[in-house]
């Protein structure tokens, strides 16, 4: 019994861990966007990490230049395609850099967590939220300063404008400080700043009720040079070319034993002991200029971030065509009509349904017409043909209608495309008749330039079935361009080398015939099953660059396919060796009589 229950449970592990390999399912692609990229997440403290901000930093070939110029189109999505807030800093597609902070929901300890980006959509509006994305954020927008937010020091004159806060302590201690906001332990002030006069400090810190807003705090100091960080009014510094005027981007931690300052990559740091939950302070001993404010959590090392190729989104996209075969026709004749729909996305299109409309001037005679017609899926690359054939009633230039079509995407939202509009020239018919025959009949199409006829319609299984053209261009006339349309019944192939198959079981072939001279085809279809069938036939032509003008026939020709003629009943073979008659049974009976002798004389002794 131990051993039975021993390998149920090694079976229940290696099934538990047979899924756990498994890949998770890719989320749902994001309708409009044409591109995506995986982000991998990977954390190196040893702790569970939740809601943390992590920097997307692109640039050079990981830039994605398919985005719109100011980055109003990227997404960030989890495993799960849920949204997730992000935050832009900077997206320059001149100089092709971008860097993004992400509000990450999870990040297990040691391990990795995958999210996308998305971007590619022309109609896309920008949602970058630093406020939803950081602990505290402000980037100075509006004309005012933000009063829920931040409390100015007496004497302090403040400014907002052009996304800029600018403090001028008028050469005494100004600054602001946060109304409610308090720095968790481990944190980072993210910032931007500017000196616009000289000989004093901007700087960013943490305040501590009843000291200077500059005892707890790093920044960088013009006339010195210098990059600084404060505890308690006492300095350590590091020398770094400041000028002024020009924007510096800058950090300043709040760690667990120390304040660290970090301006463009020149650091220092002293070592403090100051309690949690300050309020985050900015200060200018002149005047100074603010572009951003935002707090984050921190952990040590932090997570690293590793970035696939891009690759095309998952979307779906149906495209429909309409196209009449011929686009000229005389009045009472007929012209096929064919709806092309084609998923040139790259996700599967479900719930699709065709509708499109006849003209009033026209009548319906055969085919698939979509009223509506609907297929359940269309895989991406995939393509469904319709045909159906109208008559013109009447003569003049019609424009059609746009067919239709509509499905459902790859998220279910239900989606509409239509075809570019059509139009058909009807010429105007002088006898009023169709062209076309009945079974028994030879029906053709012929003028004083072409002429098409059945020469072989009634043949057995796997003979071809032959029509003739012959086309003459008179000396009187410009250059002939002629066009043949064979749609023969469904299963058969016209196998003339002369035509090529155009899609949906037409062969055209085109030729052109110089004044004074002719030509004949030969046009064979090879017949593969026994029955009664129509094989259409169409010719175009015109004469010179007179395309408007262009003569249009039709031809309905019958075609009848019989089966192989049966061979006769094969005869029964009969036996040749002797020539001697025999009378059935006779020899059986032979052998009775004798047995019968031997009984008779056995029992008589």
């Amino acid at each position: 019994m131990y051993e039975i229950r021993t390998v149920v449970l090694a079976s229940v592990l290696a099934g538990l861990l047979l899924l756990a390999a498994l890949p998770a399912p890719a989320s749902a692609g994001l309708a409009g966007f044409q591109y995506q990229r995986e982000i991998t997440i990977h954390e190196n403290s040893g702790e569970t990490l939740r809601n943390y901000q992590v920097p997307v930093e692109l640039s050079g070939s990981d830039f994605p230049e398919e985005a719109k110029t100011d980055g109003d189109d990227i997404r960030f999505t989890d495993a799960d395609g849920v949204n997730l807030s992000y935050w832009i800093e900077e997206f320059n597609a001149g100089s092709k850099r971008a860097k993004i902070w992400v509000k990450v929901p999870l990040i297990p300890a040691n391990g990795e967590t995958e999210i996308t980006m998305w971007y590619g959509n022309p109609s896309a509006r920008g949602v970058s939220d630093g406020d939803a994305v950081f602990e505290f954020f402000d980037d100075f927008g509006g004309t005012s300063l933000d009063t829920d937010k931040w409390t100015a020091l007496s004497g302090t004159a403040v400014k907002v404008a052009d996304g800029h806060l600018t403090i001028d302590g008028y050469g005494r201690d100004g600054g602001l400080y946060t109304n409610s906001f308090t720095c968790p332990a481990q944190c980072v002030i993210e910032w931007r700043g500017m000196l616009t006069e000289s000989e004093w400090t901007l700087s960013t810190g943490f305040y501590v009720t009843g000291h200077p807003l500059w005892h707890f705090a790093g920044g960088f100091r013009e006339d010195m040079d210098k990059v600084r960080v404060f505890v308690d009014g006492d300095e350590n510094y590091a020398h770094k070319n400041i000028d002024l005027n020009i924007w510096y981007r800058a950090k300043t931690y709040l760690l667990s034993n120390e304040i660290k300052e970090d301006v463009e990559k020149t650091i220092i740091s002293k070592s403090c002991s100051i309690r949690k939950n300050l309020p985050v302070s900015l200060y200018a001993y002149n005047e100074g200029r603010y572009d951003f404010i935002a707090v984050r959590r921190y952990t040590s090392p932090e997570p690293t971030v590793t970035l696939a190729p891009p690759a095309p989104a998952a979307h779906t996209a149906l495209t429909i065509t309409k196209s009449p075969a011929p686009h000229s026709i005389r009045q009472f004749d007929e012209t096929t009509i064919t709806i092309s729909i084609k998923n040139t996305g790259t996700a599967d299109a479900t719930d699709i349904e065709i509708t499109d409309s006849v003209h009033p001037s026209f009548d319906l005679t055969s085919g698939d017409f979509p009223s509506p017609l609907r297929y359940d899926l269309i895989r991406p690359g995939e393509t469904r043909d319709l045909q159906y054939t109208i008559r013109a009633m009447e003569s003049g230039t019609f424009k059609l209608d746009p067919a239709t079509v509509t499905y459902a995407d790859e998220d279910g939202n239900i989606q509409e495309a239509k075809s570019e509009p059509v139009s058909i020239k009807v010429i105007p018919s002088t006898e009023g008749g169709i062209s076309g025959g009945t079974p028994g009949s030879n029906p053709s199409v012929s003028t004083a330039s072409v002429h098409l006829y059945g020469e072989k319609t009634d043949v057995v299984l796997g003979e071809d079935i032959l029509l003739k053209l012959s086309a003459v261009n008179l000396i009187t006339k410009p250059t002939m361009h002629v066009q043949v349309i064979i749609i023969p019944p469904s299963g058969m192939s016209v196998t003339s080398s002369a035509f090529a198959k155009s899609g949906a079981g037409q062969y055209t072939t085109t030729y052109e015939l110089e004044p004074g001279t002719g030509k004949d085809i030969e046009v064979a279809i090879r017949s593969n099953q026994v029955g009664d069938f129509d094989v259409n036939g169409r010719i175009v032509y015109y004469f010179g660059d007179d395309r408007e003008d262009a003569e249009d026939h039709t031809l309905t020709l019958p075609i009848k396919v019989r089966a192989k003629a049966e061979s006769g009943a094969e005869q029964r073979e009969t036996p040749s060796e002797s020539k001697e008659t025999s009378t059935p049974g006779f020899a059986a009976l032979v052998a009775v009589a004798g047995l019968l002798a031997v009984y008779l004389w056995r029992k008589r002794r």
